[in-house]
């Protein structure tokens, strides 16, 4: 049947090559069991051993869907087909949640390819962008230290060499004129015979302030001496050239009037100069002061000249997202010239610590490195798989925390360890069998594939086998849990204060108590879903830990409120009557006032359908709407605590509104939307809901470049606003938000 348009850009004709030999992996015999009627599912069935082996049905061309009954494909309207797992492939006793089983031939099909992982010392070229500037070290200004009046100038335009001492001005100055006559009157008076002791004492005085005047205009020693020796005051006095440079600027001339302090001459030093050079924000990690860089001029194409680091500035240009960094070279033969364009290129290694370092005068411990084919990348999050020791064919996923990328490499932070094998060929195939099997995958983190946007209790279904019966936990471990549960609480409230220090702090707490948790008090099912619940917290702790601002710890924490709310549902916790950190206010919400709030929810409703269903001109009248709605709230009517969270809230509330009011195009107006969301979801938290309803949120973990987005809605099926039509049921539920519970999350179903 015909693809519906924008499918084709979304997959390509790669992707759906890619799709179609992942039915084969996963498939095998099952495709060929379809013969020659492609639309009869029920050649499926009869084919198939027994009617268990149906776990789900999904669609060829979406291999993300999963459900449990036959039908047509919610996305395209295909038939959909049976899965079921590879012959050979079944529970057995795996080792992880995200494992998955090959046949010899499956994995002939998908040209599986792995590669160790190894600690060696990589290294990767950062280019650069610059141009020449004056050492502002070696720049020397000519003024005027008395005013007068310029007889003459030595040097007459700029570009002229000058030496250390030269005669710069000839300068006629009336106060200097008088104060070598005060000197000389003053010498010659203390010299005089018959005088007192104190007339020549006086003498003295004076001749010492007048030969100290004479000092702090500019005078040399020598020169005042000069003018003791010919008893006669100088009419002209010189200025010397204070180092030895080139003149830049020259800003007198002859026969000008001169207050103290205007400059006359600009003197630069160019025997060292200085390159400015624009790093971007990513290539930060690699570079440090006192590294050599190799730059080319323009001026001089082939030949390499040489600088050092020697300042990288500590602000970042919010426009171009670049750092200066600054270089000192040196230059005798005076051939870089200021304003010069530069091509540089920094040739770095980072050591285990992640930090750069020079090779040849460092000892380091070699970082852990992967091939930059091994991880899946998915916004901030990175998927492997890894081959299973002694067992033939049998990968695991596993989300890991990378560093940076240094050429063909990407550093591993956390989550592999030296000498086991990676894929780093056919990686994407093996992900599109694990989508297929509903486990947790690149695309699906929690398993369930897109049908999350239909079930939303699919991540349960995925990570519990079929008739298993509800996990028994060990009291022992319980307690674990809950003295992990209060390093989260107290990770929450670091978050609300805002204290990125304070926020590093109990991140790594957090990673302190989750890996002192004992897993062996646990077996079967449960075990398995401990270790991958850990693989995500303990990644989580680490992107906290290391944060370097308040935007990514909140990305952190947003990433683990998500897994902490999934850790208390598979284990059956119980749940906080509110957001740990967040102090509810004691004073009741007037009902007034929550009727308010629902004409504002109203509002935010109509605007995220705007967004997807990319309605501009009708979304920006919906933001008006929601402004309205919420500068109409009666403040009057809240007390206290209510009264100051509100003040709180709305003042964020405006600020998003005015930004969405301003926007001149769908992306920015999208970009609003997310502070908004995100301030809303804090309302509902703290005044309720009205009327009484479930509300949604949502997340799009490939929004915003992969940083990810949420979002509210009044019902569980997705509709994106951030992408729109492009892409429509992007997304999953991530919570639920109860009338009678607040903020805490449930998994909402619909049977």
């Amino acid at each position: 049947m015909k693809m519906p348009e924008g499918k084709w850009i979304r997959y390509g004709a790669a992707g759906m090559l890619a799709l179609f030999v992942v039915g084969f992996i996963v498939g095998g015999s099952l495709w060929r069991s379809r013969g020659s009627s492609v639309h009869d599912h029920s050649g499926h069935v009869s084919n198939l051993s027994t009617h268990e082996e149906v776990e789900a049905w999904t669609c060829s061309m979406h291999p993300q869907i999963r459900l449990p009954a036959p039908g047509k494909c919610p996305i395209c309207g295909m038939d959909l087909i049976p899965a079921r797992r590879e012959p050979g492939a079944g529970p057995g006793q795996p080792s992880s949640l995200r494992e998955i089983r090959l046949t010899p031939y499956a994995e002939r099909l998908a040209a599986i390819e792995t590669h160790p992982v190894e600690r060696k010392f990589v290294t990767t070229r950062v280019r650069m962008v610059g141009k020449i500037e004056y050492d502002e070290t070696r720049v020397a200004f000519i003024t005027a230290w008395v005013p007068g009046r310029i007889d003459r100038l030595f040097v007459d335009f700029t570009g002229t060499t000058v030496r250390k001492g030269d005669p710069m001005v000839s300068l006629y100055s009336p106060e200097l004129l008088s104060t070598q006559v005060e000197l000389l009157q003053a010498v010659h008076a203390g010299q005089g015979g018959g005088q007192s002791l104190v007339m020549r004492e006086t003498s003295q005085s004076a001749a010492n302030a007048a030969r100290e005047r004479l000092r702090l205009w500019g005078l040399p020693p020598q020169q005042i001496t000069e003018i003791l020796k010919r008893g006669k005051p100088l009419e002209h006095v010189p200025i010397p050239a204070p180092m030895s440079g080139v003149v830049v600027r020259k800003d007198a001339l002859e026969g000008m009037y001169v207050q103290t302090g205007t400059r006359i001459y600009t003197i630069a030093d160019l025997s060292h100069v200085w390159v400015r050079l624009d790093a971007y924000e990513s290539d930060l990690v690699w570079i440090q002061k006192n590294q050599e860089v190799e730059f080319e001029a323009e001026a001089y194409p082939g030949e390499i000249f040489k600088g050092t680091v020697d300042f990288i500035d500590p602000f970042l240009n919010p426009v171009t997202r670049t750092v200066r960094v600054r270089l000192d070279a040196r230059n005798p033969d005076g051939r870089l010239k200021p304003d010069m364009f530069v091509h540089a290129v920094l040739r770095s290694t980072l050591g285990d610590d992640g930090k750069a370092f020079v090779r040849d005068g460092e000892k380091a411990k070699p970082p852990l490195v992967i091939p930059a084919s091994a991880p899946l990348l998915t916004g901030r999050r990175a998927v492997v798989y890894v081959a299973v020791p002694d067992a033939p064919g049998t990968y695991a996923g596993r989300e890991i925390v990378l560093g940076p990328r240094a050429e063909d490499y990407y550093l591993v932070r956390h989550g592999l360890n030296e000498g086991e094998l990676v894929v780093t060929h056919g990686n994407f195939k093996i992900d599109s069998a694990v989508q297929i099997l509903a486990q947790p995958s690149m695309m699906t983190p929690e398993g369930g594939g897109a049908g999350a946007e239909h079930r939303h209790d699919s991540s349960e279904r995925a990570h519990r086998p079929p008739g298993t019966p509800p996990m028994t936990v060990p009291d022992a471990f319980l307690h674990q849990v809950k003295t992990i549960q209060a390093a989260y609480e107290k990770v929450s409230r670091s978050v609300e204060s805002g204290d990125l220090s304070g926020i590093r702090k109990e991140f790594a707490s957090l990673g302190k108590s989750i890996r002192s948790a004992d897993p062996s008090l646990l077996a079967g099912h449960a075990h398995l879903l401990w270790m991958d619940l850990v693989m995500l917290l303990e990644n989580d702790a680490i992107l906290g830990s290391e944060a370097r601002s308040i935007a990514e710890a909140n990305r952190a924490f947003q990433a683990l409120d998500a897994h902490m709310d999934r850790l208390q549902r598979e284990f059956g916790l119980d749940h906080p009557a509110h957001p740990p950190g967040r102090v509810l206010p004691e004073e009741p919400v007037p009902r007034a006032f929550k009727v308010q709030m629902g004409d504002a929810l109203k509002a935010y409703f109509a605007l995220h359908e705007s967004l997807a269903g990319d309605r501009f001109a009708e979304a920006m009248e919906n933001a008006k709407t929601l402004e309205k709605a919420v500068r109409a709230a009666d403040m009057g009517l809240l007390r206290g605590k209510v009264h100051d969270t509100w003040m709180e809230n709305s003042s964020g509330l405006i600020e998003a509104l005015r930004a969405a009011g301003k926007s001149e195009d769908l992306e920015n107006l999208r970009r609003s939307f997310l502070p908004l969301s995100e301030i809303m979801a804090v309302v509902l938290q703290d005044f309720g809901i009205h009327p009484e309803q479930p509300v949604y949120r949502m997340l799009c973990p490939m929004a915003f470049e992969g940083k990810g987005a949420t979002w509210l809605q009044k019902d569980g099926e997705v509709r994106n606003p951030y992408y729109g039509a492009a892409m429509f049921r992007c997304g999953q539920v991530i919570r639920t938000f109860h009338v009678n519970s607040g903020a805490a999350p449930e998994v909402h179903r619909h049977e």
